[in-house]
């Protein structure tokens, strides 16, 4: 078995949503078969918003973002949308780890690679679990050079 891969928000999106890079991830996947998949609550939490958004986006209840705070209070998550998050998972064996969290190594991510908060705290939480590979389509992370992005 090869090394933990960690699976960013914009990969789960791809499937959850099918978007064009679906065939991708599909590929990638598919390579990787004998790695163990991880991902962590930072992921998850973009992966529920963005498709929570879309959900809703879809069905004329949001028209931009601020709106989606609205649609949350008044008809909360579609459980639809959860479901899927929690099927693949499921699916596709993800292990979830805990996000690590250590100030000064936060810092130290956000300004060393200039990073974006949730990508700096994925990057820690790679770094703790001794994960050296993501799969994802934020092309930021290649900025972080001990950390090997795919695809």
């Amino acid at each position: 078995m090869r090394g933990p891969v960690y699976l960013d928000a914009s990969v789960l999106l791809s499937i959850l949503l099918e978007t064009e890079k679906y065939p991708i991830v599909e590929d990638a996947l598919a390579s990787l078969r004998d790695s163990m998949l991880v991902t962590s609550g930072i992921a998850i939490n973009e992966a529920l918003y963005v498709a929570a958004f879309e959900y809703y986006r879809q069905r004329g209840v949001v028209k931009g973002r601020y709106s989606l705070r609205e649609a949350i209070r008044r008809h909360g998550y579609p459980r639809e949308v959860i479901g899927l998050i929690k099927g693949l998972i499921e699916d596709l064996g993800v292990r979830l780890v805990e996000d690590y969290y250590d100030f000064e190594e936060y810092i130290n991510v956000v300004t060393s690679y200039r990073l974006l908060p949730n990508d700096a705290q994925i990057v820690l939480t790679c770094k703790h679990y001794g994960i050296d590979t993501i799969l994802t389509f934020d092309e930021d992370f290649k900025r972080v050079p001990w950390l090997r992005v795919l695809p």
